[in-house]
């Protein structure tokens, strides 16, 4: 059987500071880079699930993530970030019948965290 997927990447506008060792880093903004790989159960088309992972995206654009319920609590890192999108789109993308298999966060050009799910 093949293994076929879907990759999608969209972008995101945020700031946020973040504490390491105590020490805290200024307020900084970054243009997030996240690639989704999605398995679906069937055709889709590209338009559903891209509206679906939009409106978890929609929620972090333009924010000061630190301000943010779901940071509360938490460094607001790339791994966390990472974390919450992935657990958010993963619950999202159930109602259309699709698998989120992996998600790469990236920060920069040269900083990106990845998850992988095993289906």
């Amino acid at each position: 059987m093949k293994n076929e997927e879907y990759r999608l990447t969209f972008f995101f506008n945020a700031t946020h500071m973040v504490t390491i060792d105590g020490k805290s880093s200024s307020k900084h903004p970054h243009t997030f880079e996240v690639t989704c790989y999605i398995q679906t159960k069937g055709f889709i088309a590209f338009e559903f699930i891209e509206n679906k992972i939009n409106q978890i995206l929609n929620q972090l654009n333009d924010q000061y993530l630190n301000d943010l319920s779901f940071f509360q609590g938490q460094n607001p890192t790339l791994e966390n970030i990472t974390r919450h999108l992935c657990n958010a789109i993963e619950v999202n993308l159930e109602s259309i019948r699709s698998d989120l298999v992996r998600i790469e966060v990236a920060e920069s050009p040269v900083r990106t965290f990845i998850i992988d799910r095993c289906l």
